[in-house]
Order: C-alpha cells, then structure tokens, then sequence
C-alpha cells in the first residue's frame, strides 16, 4: 500500500509540473522560464502537488480505518455477545468494549452510545451514522439487527454470534483471495526486471564478443 501510494504521489507530482509547462507555454511564457526562472508556475506546480498528496494521505487513512474496523468487528461482536450471554443490557455490553478496546472502532461507537443516551439521536440513527461515516457494510447489518432485536424483544446474542462467525468466514475467502493473487501479480516484476536482466546477463558477453569477432 506504502509502495503503491508513493507512486501515485510520484504520477500526481509528474502531471502536475507537466500540466503547469503546458500552462504556462499556452499563456505565451517562454517555456524555459518554467523551471526556476517561473516562480508562479513552480509555485502552482507545488500547491498542486501539495494538494494531491492530501487527498491521497485521506483516501490512505480511510483506507486503513476501514480495514482495521473489519478486523475489529468480530471481536466487538464476542464481547457484545459475552455481555448478553452474562445478563448485561445491549448498552452497558457495548460499554464494556469501548472501555477495554481502544481503537476506531471502540471511538465511533462510544461516540454514538453517549448521542443516544444524551438524546440528541436514537440508538437506530447513531449506529446507522457510524456505520455510514466509516463505511463498513457489516456495521450496517449490526446496527439493522440490534435495532430489530431490542424493538421485537428478540434473542440478540445467538444473532450476534453467527454475525461474527459469518464476518470472520468472510474475511478468510478474502484472504485466500489475496494469496491466490500473489503469484499472478509477480509475474509483473518478473516480466519486466528480472527476466530482461537476466536475458542481459546472458547474451550481453556473446553479443560482444560477436561484435569484436566481427
């Protein structure tokens, strides 16, 4: 992900300087005064450029905040579960991984138990904001369900156990998902480093000493 990220930098950097040449050219400058004789034009380049590393770092650590609630959500979904299974309400089991967890997660949730209880919201429509601000799917389904439950009186801790089991078998496809695509995408650097440098290696001394032969 570094890796990747660092590279979109790098395209975004290209094509900005690119773009304020071709600017600048149009406004009838002289081209050679982009560089460092072109102080406005340096000067946009580098707010471009600055601008494009934000979006970036945000779409970067959204990224990464959506992936650590995913790993999170099984284990919220057992000390829930604990909590009901042990006589506690919805509320003060979700306390209780708010108060050992601290993570993402744990912040948001605690946020919206305190927005419900100081009525500024309901419990259906903060856990529906959560689950919208982070955009995971699977805390949407969880604030559906436990919204369901404590209006029906329905059983909410076997709901919440096969949740978190159907989250973790999820997130095992996913995985073996990603594993199976390891080889394919090595085929990439394999096609164009390795296997070049090694056809380098090899026919570069014959093709020499063809050459002096000749």
């Amino acid at each position: 992900m570094d890796a990747l990220l660092i590279g979109c930098c790098a395209a975004v950097g290209a094509c900005a300087f690119a773009a304020a040449f071709v600017a600048t050219a149009s406004a009838g400058m002289p081209m050679r005064r982009v560089g460092g004789d072109g102080p406005l034009a340096g000067l946009l380049a580098r707010m471009h450029l600055q601008k494009s590393f934000r979006r970036l770092e945000e779409h970067a650590a959204l990224a990464r905040g959506k992936a650590d609630c995913l790993r999170q959500m099984p284990v919220m979904l057992d000390v829930v579960t604990l909590g009901l299974s042990a006589g506690l309400s919805f509320d003060s089991a979700l306390e209780l991984y708010c108060k050992r967890y601290h993570n993402l997660l744990a912040t948001e949730l605690g946020s919206a138990m305190l927005a419900w209880r100081l009525g500024t919201a309901s419990r259906e429509e903060a856990l529906q904001a959560v689950a919208n601000r982070l955009g995971v799917s699977s805390l949407e389904r969880f604030a559906a369900v436990v919204t369901q439950a404590l209006a029906f009186g329905s059983p909410l801790a076997a709901t919440l156990e096969q949740q978190a089991q159907t989250i973790r078998d999820e997130q095992r496809a996913q995985m073996e998902e990603v594993i199976e695509q390891v080889p394919i995408k090595m085929l990439i650097p394999l096609g164009t480093l390795i296997v070049p440098a090694m056809l380098l290696a090899i026919l570069g001394p014959l093709l020499g000493t063809s050459l002096q032969m000749g």
